[in-house]
């Protein structure tokens, strides 16, 4: 098996034994992409039929408003990007584009659906996924609800300070819902 995958079932995989066959099943839906930056994975109100789990790269995902674009997350190394609208079949609410080239492991959500009924361990696997990205979902509500944007600023340099070296500050502002020269005065602060 190739080690990449390898990585990607330990991540989701816990403490959980998967059999050497349930293994081979998941392997059999996955396949390995190298993309270019700017790269569109998913388009919003358009039905995908893949998740990507990020191996080297950064993302992003936005949606339209009013002919602006609205950054509502970023992903980085190791964290699972895509659409739960898509997991059910339903067009996505956003578009997810690349923001470095970028490594990413697709997982072919049509094809590994149905395993889930025949298999019980590849149906934890895929909840164990589900799980960690509807935390992921939550804590963004929570963080985009909840605070000010001053108060943002310093969550996000405080745990994720990496973002500011790899992300377009245009996109950050955005993600915190003020204006580029805002962010430029909050930084100088």
């Amino acid at each position: 098996m190739d080690l990449l995958y390898q990585n990607f079932i330990d991540h989701y995989s816990n403490s959980q034994q998967l059999t050497d066959h349930t293994k081979v099943e998941i392997c059999n839906h996955l396949s390995i992409l190298h993309l270019n930056k700017k790269y569109v994975l998913i388009k919003e109100n358009q039905r995908h039929y893949f998740a990507y789990f990020v191996i080297k790269g950064a993302v992003r995902s936005y949606f339209l408003k009013d002919g602006i674009e609205v950054n509502t997350w970023f992903a980085l190394e190791n964290d699972m990007v895509g659409s739960l609208q898509n997991f059910n079949d339903n067009p996505s609410k956003e578009t997810i584009e690349l923001v470095e080239n970028s490594t990413l492991i697709a997982i072919n959500l049509e094809q590994i659906k149905p395993l889930m009924f025949s298999n019980i361990q590849v149906a934890n696997f895929i909840n164990a996924i589900i799980e960690e990205y509807a935390l992921f979902l939550e804590d963004k509500i929570y963080f985009s609800q909840m605070m000010n944007s001053m108060d943002k600023y310093l969550i996000l340099l405080a745990k994720e300070p990496q973002l500011f070296q790899r992300i377009p500050l245009t996109y950050i502002a955005s993600f915190l819902g003020i204006t580029r020269e805002t962010l430029s005065r909050l930084r100088a602060k």
